[in-house]
């Protein structure tokens, strides 16, 4: 008995583990760690590290001479970087109000660098340092945004295009795109736009004008359509078939103004408070408003008569003549070759009329009509051979102007 407690002992001496319990821990594994720089901060492409930025903006009168030599740089330098700007940029062209910065060493009172922003994206630097005078030009990147929108009119189209959120210059690059297609002053309260355009951003916000690549305006249940297809110059736009947009005339002679009298057999004349016919379109404008040319031409007559005031008369071609009355000053002349889009007159008052407007006559084989029930010839369509890449783009944009269009109803049933 006393061998096997003897035994046991030893068992547990040497095959139990008795000491206190310790856990595992993995060893750790070193590794050289090796440290990345970060680049120093920079502005307009300079880095910063060892150097402070002011800023300002040009006040009016400032010459470029003026901003650099009242912080301190030599006029030798500000006469040689003058010869080393041009080609790259005019220091004469300075404008009041537009953003410019310095930038001096963190212990000096020379300035190395001087900033000018010509725009949003692009600036032009000026390296003052005696031993690297010089000039280049920046630019800031910019990033192109694509959005869809569509909005009924419920008065001005351009506000309400900023109420939806786009930028309001859509109201006017629509007024253009459509100008041979739309009557803009016979919109209607519950027509609506749908819209697709680029956009450039800096820094998140708009810069410059956006373009449109597609648009419908819906009009009593009726569409027009525009695709902008092509490049560059070639570029135009085109309806659902590849019609051109463009034609022989455009729908109004001024840009920005409302029908104030229609074309009509029967009107309450103002001046003469007789009811005759009105063979004509009244579209009421501010004086001065710019009276375009609805087409190309040659002035037949420039002058003046008792009831039509100043007037220009334009022969288009050997069916059609146009005449715009009561303008204020006549800025054509007898004879002169115009081409669509002319500025030949500025609205006015003269002759019978109560108030500034124009009125605006139409004639087609000697016979006066209105031109907004005329169809008019259009300029070239999409070349056949291009027929197929532009039913793509159309297509594909159709789906972009859906969705805008899509998006209306949704939020008047989410109201109703």
């Amino acid at each position: 008995m006393a061998g096997v407690i003897a035994a046991g002992a030893v068992y547990v001496l040497i095959g139990v583990d008795v000491q206190p319990r310790e856990e595992y821990v993995a060893e750790p594994i070193t590794v050289d760690s090796v440290a990345i720089p970060l680049p120093a901060p920079s502005a307009y492409g300079i880095p910063m590290e060892g150097f402070v930025l002011r800023e300002g903006s040009v006040k009016s009168g400032s010459t470029f001479g003026d901003l650099l030599g009242g912080n301190g740089v030599p006029m030798t330098a500000v006469h040689a970087l003058v010869d080393r700007a041009k080609g790259l940029f005019d220091v004469r062209k300075l404008r009041s109000g537009f953003p410019y910065a310095f930038i001096f060493p963190e212990q000096g009172t020379i300035p190395a660098y001087f900033i000018y922003e010509s725009d949003p994206v692009e600036y032009v630097v000026f390296d003052l340092r005696d031993d690297s005078l010089s000039v280049s030009v920046g630019h800031r990147p910019v990033e192109i945004r694509r959005s869809e929108i569509a909005c009924a009119v419920t008065g001005a189209l351009y506000n309400d295009l900023s109420t939806a959120g786009a930028d309001p210059v859509l109201a006017v690059l629509l007024s253009e795109i459509f100008a041979w297609t739309v009557d803009f002053y016979r919109i209607q309260k519950g027509d609506v736009f749908s819209v697709v355009y680029d956009e450039r951003t800096v820094d998140g916000e708009r810069v410059g004008v956006p373009k449109i690549v597609a648009a419908r305006y819906t009009n009593d249940g009726v569409d027009k359509t525009a695709f902008r297809f092509g490049e560059g110059r070639d570029a135009g736009y085109f309806d659902d078939s590849g019609d051109n947009l463009r034609k022989a005339f455009l729908k109004a002679p001024l840009k920005f103004s409302r029908v104030s009298s229609g074309f009509t057999q029967r009107r309450l004349h103002p001046v003469q408070k007789v009811f005759k016919a009105h063979l004509g379109t009244d579209y009421a404008a501010p004086y001065g408003t710019p009276i375009l040319s609805v087409g190309d031409g040659v002035v037949e007559v420039a002058g003046r008569t008792g009831g039509n005031g100043n007037f220009v008369k334009i022969r288009h071609n050997g069916t059609y003549t146009t005449q715009y009355l009561h303008m204020r000053k006549i800025l054509a002349r007898q004879g002169q070759r115009v081409k669509q889009g002319d500025v030949i007159g500025e609205v006015g008052s003269t002759g019978l009329a109560t108030g500034p407007h124009v009125c605006f006559r139409f004639w087609k084989n000697g016979v006066q009509v209105d031109p907004r029930r005329e169809v008019f010839p259009s300029a070239d369509p999409v070349p056949a051979d291009q027929q197929v890449a532009f039913d793509q783009v159309r297509d594909s944009l159709t789906v972009k102007l859906d969705e805008a269009e899509a998006a209306i109803h949704h939020r008047k049933l989410a109201h109703f």
